[in-house]
This record gives C-alpha cells, sequence and structure tokens, in this order.
C-alpha cells in the first residue's frame, strides 16, 4: 500500500512538472510579422505607437533604423513618419522590434 502510495505520488510530480516545463522545451514559435504605414501616436512613455490605427507595444530591445541602415533613438520617431515595423504577435499584442523609418514614395 506505501508502495502504492509512493508511486501515484511521483507521478503526480512527474505530470506537474511536465505541465509547467513542457511548453517552454517545445519552443513554442512566434511567428514574425511586418506591418508598414504612418505613425498617428506615441505614447510619451515609448511604451506603445499606434500605426495606422493598431496600437504596437514597444519593449527595451527595440532596434531602430532608417532605411541606409544607421541607429536611430527613440527620440527620432515622429508623428506623420512612414515606418516598416517588424515584430511578433503575443496573446497581449503586437510586440515591435525593429522600426524602419522610411521615405514615402512620391507620385508625380
Amino acid at each position: 500500500m506505501k508502495l502504492e502510495k509512493a508511486y501515484l505520488i511521483k507521478l503526480a510530480i512527474f505530470m506537474f512538472t511536465l505541465l509547467i516545463f513542457l511548453p517552454g522545451i517545445q519552443g513554442i514559435k512566434q511567428e514574425a510579422i511586418s506591418y508598414s504605414g504612418v505613425i498617428e501616436s506615441i505614447d510619451k512613455d515609448f511604451k506603445f505607437i499606434v500605426v495606422n490605427g493598431a496600437r504596437l507595444l514597444i519593449s527595451g530591445n527595440i532596434k531602430i533604423v532608417d532605411e541606409k541602415g544607421n541607429v536611430l533613438k527613440m527620440d527620432d520617431l515622429k508623428l506623420k513618419l512612414s515606418v516598416v515595423i517588424e515584430g511578433v504577435r503575443s496573446p497581449d499584442g503586437f510586440f515591435v522590434r525593429k522600426i524602419v523609418i522610411t521615405t514615402p514614395n512620391k507620385r508625380p
């Protein structure tokens, strides 16, 4: 009887451990998404920006560059700038990893 209880306890601990660590072991893949548009709004604390009506969350390790690849700062983001956003979708929203400031196409 004691052997059965010990076996059940070990099995329960093993199952609980799997439930906790299995998602991390599987390496849940986040699909990279590219999004382009015009900056409509910038949060004063730079926690998010709004591009074409979509609220995009900004992380601390974001990379901001111009079309030539020059590294820029958060202060270089301004309203009405054309941008290409690269990031990942998560349950909390769209997290931005990279912002490329572009020159809008001029039509003749």
